[in-house]
């Protein structure tokens, strides 16, 4: 899994979980998900929060990085879907919030699963902040 860095989120470091292993495991077996740590399912339209230890915010993206959903504090043994998904954003409790993220806000470029697992990175033209 690779860390990649969001345009706009300063020093939130996401993680990509790309393959069917890192998407199954995810977050479980995870005490805790640190304060500036994030994980991005890609390809993932559903998750689930069974048998995991603590909330979780989630935040769902289409292929174009643009915010489609958004389920804050979803708790152990919980599950969120969202049908138009390309990919999920799993942030610590509260992060979404935080960061202030919307629906309908775009957070990359187009291609954000390539095949080196990476988004745009901070500086390139197409990346966007994500605040507004």
């Amino acid at each position: 899994m690779n860390i990649i860095d969001i345009a706009g989120i300063p020093g939130l470091r996401v993680t990509v979980a790309s393959t069917f292993l890192q998407r199954l495991v995810g977050l479980l077996g995870k005490r805790r998900l640190a304060y500036d740590s994030a994980l991005l399912l890609v390809p993932c339209n559903n998750i689930h929060t069974a048998f995991m230890r603590f909330a979780i915010d989630v935040v769902f993206i289409d292929l174009t990085g643009t915010v489609v959903a958004i389920y804050p504090r979803v708790r152990p043994f919980g599950m969120a879907v969202e049908p138009t998904a390309y990919g999920c954003l799993e942030l610590c409790a509260g992060a979404a919030a935080r960061y202030g993220l919307e629906v309908g806000q775009r957070l990359a470029a187009p291609g954000i699963a390539s095949s080196n697992n990476t988004w745009s990175q901070p500086g390139e033209e197409q990346c966007i902040a994500a605040r507004k």
